[in-house]
């Protein structure tokens, strides 16, 4: 057993069991895959893909739990990898965040900034993904660290540090009839026309619900995936909208905006770490910009909690 033959399982899995696409992403050839994966089966006397002909169909449940040992093993080859780097002082490396379009253009443009101004030989990889998918790519060793909004589902692999609150803003154009108030209420924004996330997306369940919940029922005109778009229409007068309040510049010459934080349930913005995952100092230091205080011991306790 070797682990290339590990190596090979996690990427079909990785890949829906597209052998082709593995093999792509591993850059070596599909035959090569496939001999590999034989020759572990037959070592372990056990079958671990279910095939059809020359069809992957899916992995046996013998394949499953060999997978999850095979992910431990993995991670746990590539920290003896970064212990060893740490061991040579080598300052270079690499750290890959996963985060949402909303952090990757606003909330993390200054931390980025800063961090590269210390590690310059660090290479920084971003990835941009739906707020759910940040999780599983820091658990899928994809990723170093993952920052979000949120994180509703259980993830016991990852260490979940909040880093701050995240507020929303109700904004309209200048001179809108809401504009004069000090406050405003979901029943006084449902009176009139909004310019709305994807109702897929969170911030667009989350703001749909709010209404649901106060029986109220606004009139979306526009959706829209992220926030330019959303602020926009709003400033071509096709309605009013509620978006996070990081994501306003002060440069929205046409828009008003006045807190609506009260209005929604509490969000947070969530930075995620692999349990399992040895971090080189430059990774604490990058999370420490995000929840400050933050160090390698703190991190530490907060892997030994549930």
């Amino acid at each position: 057993m070797t682990l290339k033959q590990l190596r090979y399982l996690r990427e079909i899995s990785r890949q829906s069991l597209n052998i082709s696409a593995a093999a792509a992403v591993l850059h070596t050839s599909q035959p090569g895959i496939s001999r590999q994966i034989q020759d572990l089966e037959r070592e372990l006397g056990v079958d671990l893909l279910m095939r059809r002909k020359n069809r992957v169909l899916g992995l046996t449940e013998t394949g499953h739990a060999v997978l999850d040992v095979a992910e431990r093993m993995l991670s746990d080859a590539e920290n003896i990898r970064r212990i060893a780097h740490e061991t040579r002082n080598e300052a270079g490396g690499q750290l890959t965040l996963a985060t949402s379009h909303l952090h990757a253009r606003y909330s993390l443009r200054v931390p980025i900034k800063e961090f590269i101004k210390r590690h310059p030989e660090v290479q920084l990889r971003l990835l941009q993904a739906d707020v759910d998918d940040v999780p599983r790519l820091v658990e899928s060793n994809e990723a170093d660290v993952g920052i979000s909004t949120d994180v509703v589902n259980e993830h016991p692999s990852l260490i979940l540090l909040t880093s701050g609150p995240i507020r929303r803003s109700a904004i309209m154009p200048k001179g809108h009839p809401l504009a004069g108030r000090k406050k405003v209420t979901l029943s006084d924004l449902a009176r009139y026309p909004i310019v709305g996330y994807n109702p897929r997306s969170r911030s667009g369940q989350i703001i749909a619900k709010a209404f649901r919940d106060h029986a109220l029922e606004p009139r979306f005109v526009v959706s829209a995936s992220d926030s330019d778009v959303i602020k926009t229409y709003v400033e071509e007068g096709l309605g009013i909208a509620v978006v996070p309040t990081l994501s306003l510049t002060g440069r929205e010459a046409k828009v008003h905006a006045m807190d609506a934080t009260h209005l929604f349930p509490r969000s947070a913005t969530i930075v995620s770490l692999r349990r399992s995952a040895y971090l080189r100092d430059y990774v604490i230091d990058f999370v420490s910009t995000l929840v400050p205080g933050l160090d390698r011991e703190a991190i530490q306790r907060a892997g030994a909690s549930p």
